[in-house]
């Protein structure tokens, strides 16, 4: 219960009991071997992929995200399935999404209203629903897009309760059908998943279309054969959940740090002024240092594997935890302080810091989201002067999967610059 009420608390008390490396024993039968080393992290992210598996490690999100999903595939399935996604979120294609993300975040801030508390979070979320939604079907509007968006709204709301999302896991791993109220979600959500499927691959302007989905349904595996109708509703899934709820938790953390280091935010201010962004890449570094979404991740040993000095069994899960690692005084001094300027001072290192995972499973969509965060944070800071609704820092809280703020990076909207202004303060 405590790992489900409070994760943070949990982790920080377990590495002060035992160190590096310690066990978490749940009631649910799940244990975690905790790793906040850097040399053991390296071990687990260069490990032999036939040895130590990261698919089968977050099988806590198959009913949700579907079997076919690159994230629960392991081997030569998860190499062949990151091939087909690789493309549509290389560096290069993302830039041309710069446009889109700005006018997606005009458009929110222009929504916002004046001197009224309200919680950032979500409004983040919409704005990175949106970009998300606008990148896989090529245009946003119309009912059966709005239709989408409400259910994948209605499946997460469903998912954010961390207790119903381990009912989910239980019953799925002792091969029982899903909760009712889960079906309930999960159902419509699919079905316009498909129908989003169906109206593209109907469009005789297909092979015309760059988006992600027309992308989808024009690769090939390597034996020549089209993706299947269940691994497109599973990739898509998977990118439509994952490709927005962590970047926009993400951008939540942001602000909600930089409203109370108002020296930090005038600092990002006076650069998103002109065409610099070395502060900007310093601020996401340092949210997600002190403030990472997802904080760790899972690999299942599938072959005996030594880790240090010590031999796992087959079915152990190791944790590499970005949480703790983030938090080493001997790596970052002052762990607890947002200070952006340590990443000016020292290039962040490969296995000590890793908030879009580490290795050959990292997180395909690392450039997009990235770019995104620094899109819409650039896009707030010349437009809207925030600040906190409460002066107290927000606590750590479960929400789902993801560390969330505690009231949501609720903020006040003191002042709002026209669009058109944003653009000449940038020019």
């Amino acid at each position: 219960m405590k790992w489900i009420r409070q994760p943070a608390a949990t982790m920080d008390a377990g590495r002060e009991a035992y160190g590096d490396l310690w066990t978490l024993r749940l009631l649910a039968g799940t244990d975690f071997v905790m790793v906040s080393d850097p040399n053991l992290i390296e071990q687990v992210f260069t490990a032999d992929p036939a040895i130590v598996h990261g698919g089968d490690a977050n099988m806590i999100a198959t009913a949700l995200l579907g079997e076919k999903s690159v994230l629960l595939l392991d081997e030569q399935e998860h190499t062949r399935m990151r091939g087909l996604l690789m493309p549509p979120f290389h560096e290069e294609r993302t830039r041309r999404y710069r446009g889109l993300m700005e006018r997606i975040a005009d458009e929110e801030i222009d929504s916002w209203p004046l001197q009224e508390p309200m919680p950032m979070l979500p409004r983040m979320q919409t704005i990175t629903l949106n970009v998300i939604m606008t990148t896989i079907f090529g245009v946003t509007g119309g009912p059966p897009q709005e239709r989408l968006g409400t259910r994948i709204r209605n499946l997460l709301e469903w998912g954010a309760n961390p207790m119903r999302m381990g009912r989910l896991h239980l019953t799925h791993r002792r091969g029982k059908p899903p909760p009712r109220s889960f079906l309930k979600v999960c159902d419509p959500f699919d079905e316009a998943i498909f129908e989003e499927i169906e109206r593209a691959r109907r469009d005789p302007r297909l092979e015309e279309r760059d988006d992600v989905l027309a992308m989808l349904l024009q690769a090939q595996h390597a034996d020549g054969s089209p993706m299947t109708d269940r691994e497109l509703r599973d990739t898509l899934a998977t990118l439509l959940i994952q490709g927005h709820t962590s970047t926009g938790t993400a951008l939540a953390w942001a602000l909600e740090r930089l409203m109370r280091h108002p020296e930090a935010l005038e600092r990002l201010k006076a650069e998103a002024q002109t065409d610099r962004e070395d502060y900007l890449d310093a601020v996401v570094y340092e949210t997600l240092r002190l403030r990472p979404p997802l904080p760790m991740v899972a690999r299942r040993v599938h072959q005996q594997f030594q880790l240090g000095e010590h031999d796992l069994e087959p079915g152990t899960l190791i944790a590499p935890c970005s949480y703790l690692v983030h938090r080493r005084e001997d790596i970052y001094p002052e762990p607890q302080r947002f200070r952006p300027e340590r990443f000016l001072e020292q290039p962040a290192g490969k296995y000590t810091w890793f908030a879009f995972g580490g290795g050959a499973r990292h997180c395909i969509g690392r450039s997009f989201a990235t770019y995104e965060i620094k899109a819409v944070l650039r896009t707030i800071a010349l437009r809207a002067r925030l600040a906190p609704a409460e002066q107290a820092d927000e606590k750590i809280v479960r929400r789902g999967i993801l560390f969330s703020p505690s009231a949501g990076a609720k903020a006040v909207l003191e002042e709002r610059v026209p669009s058109s202004g944003a653009a000449n303060v940038a020019a």
